[in-house]
């Protein structure tokens, strides 16, 4: 119940039960018990971007355009909504029976963002953070369109940019 992980389900949650997209993961149904949450999403048997890199260490880049064309539809479609992803990353993307990348993971979107500063949490993966949201001036869409950039470098090189093991020297590339 900590950690505003109730808020970060009913967003969720929220999103999803609303979205229905070909390249955002499907959302079937939610129950939850008086101790637990169940959100029953469609099955992405190809396993996530992160281990699939992790296995092939970098895309060519023809693989790479596919993955971004799909995903930035998928943002596409949330933005016209005033939804912001706020945390694309490797791990957020799966893959479906066909190989068609997927957006999940919505824990950390935020519904309502009309402008470039109307989202003032600091939130995501210290890697994956774009410079607004370091800055903690305010951040909107631009931020999923700097993370959709971070994803594609990381498809062709291999590693996000900007990367250090050090979160401080991280941060200053950044």
């Amino acid at each position: 119940m900590g950690n505003n992980l109730v808020k970060y389900a009913k967003t969720e949650r929220d999103v999803m039960s609303f979205t229905k997209h070909p390249f955002i993961v499907g959302f079937k149904y939610a129950f939850q018990t008086p101790e637990k949450l169940f959100m029953l999403l469609e099955y992405a048997d190809g396993g996530n971007m992160s281990r699939t890199l992790h296995k092939d260490k970098r895309f060519s880049e023809d693989r790479a355009k596919l993955y971004m064309a799909e995903i930035l539809l998928a943002i596409e479609d949330l933005h016209k909504r005033d939804i912001i992803f706020r945390d694309l990353k490797p791990d957020n993307v799966v893959f479906d029976k066909d190989g068609h990348a997927l957006l999940t993971d919505f824990g950390l979107s935020k519904e309502g963002v009309m402008n470039n500063h109307a989202a003032k949490s600091f939130c995501g993966s210290p890697a994956y953070l774009a410079p607004e949201m370091l800055k903690r001036q305010g951040h909107g869409k631009s931020v999923d369109w700097y993370l959709l950039g971070c994803l594609l470098y990381e498809m062709l090189v291999g590693i996000p940019p900007y990367y250090s093991n050090n979160k401080e020297q991280l941060y200053a590339n950044i």
